[in-house]
């Protein structure tokens, strides 16, 4: 049986499917390209805000011809049938994507950042809002693109607003505010659904969820949300920065235009990512076998692909210590050490066996103390250890004084002179004391 056709398009199946539309797989004959369709559902077909909608979202498309945005080729209508012919973007979306990985590596979850800040900043500048900011809505290809795509409740300013004023339109876990609340809005409000997502591919998880007996947009109007860093602490602090500021509950607090975002962005990726972007795109679905070394090699060295640092950072792991770490390490460690010595030797300086030690008269010699029937040695003042014990006490020539301590015998104290080099022994016997 010979494939339907769409439009001189020969369709292979069905990819996906959403409230008002099918989108199938096809291949466009008279290019010889594959190419997607997006079909309104015939039950929408006479609904004139819902058609005026398609057809708003395909004009808003064919003013955007920007690399992260997925094109629009063709727009027909068959028998009151509305179709979109679109780019075919192979690949895998972002939400797939978190519920493969859970997280995402902060080198890797902003290149993905700059692609989807940039396609906003080119569509905001036209003055198109897209008011669904969502990970079902990013597409990460199997070249290391990133695309944004469905622009189906999309606002454009330069055209009259379909939605009646105190409507919200969106999904509700990404909403802003000024969104839920149905107000007007401006470009700010993708900042805050763009923060949300940023969030969630750092952290895992959805900064607000249904949960205490409320729901998410009373959340998002009402209550905070853990700072990044608390849920993960890997998250750079500057990162942490730019998601708060996105999700900052006022628009006049979030920035300024979405331009100041991406240029925030360029310069945390300018100073950590030193390939190109969609090759350390490209690694990071290698290492999560999205692609093949065949599929990934076609763009980027092997080397990269190989290279155990960028390999452990995609397994969220830390880099491995570099020979230079090692030795700062260490010397660090010598530096405390020195420091430490200097110190107990301050302290100990003015004590009567420190004192002893500095005089001069050449090498150490050695005394062996035995006490019957047991003693607490102190030698010039200090205590050194409880007889009866095998090891003999290195100590400076000269005179140095041994007390002997029992709590039932007498005390007893010994002046002793130390020759260099040579090895004494002090034997005691200890008396009782007196009842």
């Amino acid at each position: 049986m010979p494939p339907r056709q769409i439009h001189n398009c020969d369709v292979v199946g069905e990819i996906g499917s959403g409230g008002m539309a099918v989108i199938f797989k096809a291949v466009q004959n008279s290019l010889n390209r594959p190419v997607a369709i997006k079909e309104l559902k015939s039950d929408f077909s006479n609904d004139p805000q819902v058609v005026a909608r398609f057809i708003r979202e395909a004009t808003a498309l064919a003013a955007l011809q920007h690399e992260n945005i997925v094109h629009i080729y063709d727009f027909c209508k068959e028998d009151d049938t509305f179709r979109m012919i679109m780019e075919f973007v192979e690949g895998i979306d972002l939400f797939d994507l978190l519920e493969k990985v859970q997280r995402i590596p902060p080198d890797v979850a902003m290149v993905m950042a700059l692609a989807i800040c940039s396609a906003l900043e080119y569509a905001h500048y036209r003055g198109i809002i897209h008011r669904d900011i969502k990970p079902s809505n990013i597409i990460v290809s199997r070249k290391g693109e990133v695309k944004l795509m469905d622009f189906g409740i999309a606002r454009d300013e330069n055209l009259g607003d379909l939605t009646r004023p105190g409507t919200s339109l969106g999904t509700p876990a990404y909403m802003s505010p000024e969104q839920i609340m149905g107000v007007k809005i401006d470009s700010r409000s993708d900042q805050f659904s763009f923060g949300i997502v940023l969030y969630q591919m750092l952290t895992g998880r959805k900064p607000f969820t249904e949960g205490s007996g409320k729901s998410i947009m009373h959340k998002i109007l009402n209550t905070e949300f853990h700072h990044p860093r608390r849920i993960n602490p890997n998250i750079p602090r500057r990162l942490e920065k730019i998601i708060l500021r996105c999700m900052a509950k006022e628009p006049k607090d979030r920035y300024d235009s979405t331009g100041d975002l991406r240029r925030e962005i360029e310069t945390y990726l300018s100073q950590t990512v030193e390939i190109t972007y969609p090759a350390r795109l490209l690694a990071y679905l290698f290492h999560k076998d999205l692609v093949t070394r065949d599929e990934a090699e076609t763009f980027v060295s092997a080397n990269i692909l190989s290279d155990r640092q960028i390999a452990r950072a995609d397994d969220n792991l830390p880099p491995p210590l570099s020979l230079k770490t090692i030795g700062f390490v260490q010397a660090t460690l010598g530096i405390a050490v020195f420091l430490w010595l200097l110190i107990v030797n301050m302290v100990m300086g003015n004590s009567p066996i420190a004192a002893a030690n500095t005089n001069p008269g050449g090498p150490p010699g050695a005394l062996k103390v035995v006490a019957w029937p047991w003693a607490e040695i102190y030698i010039d003042g200090a205590h050194v250890d409880t007889t009866p014990v095998a090891r003999s006490f290195s100590l400076t020539p000269g005179v140095h004084e041994v007390t002997l301590e029992n709590p039932h015998f007498r005390t007893v104290t010994k002046r002793v002179l130390i020759e260099s080099a040579r090895p004494q022994k002090l034997k005691v016997t200890l008396k009782r004391k007196q009842p």
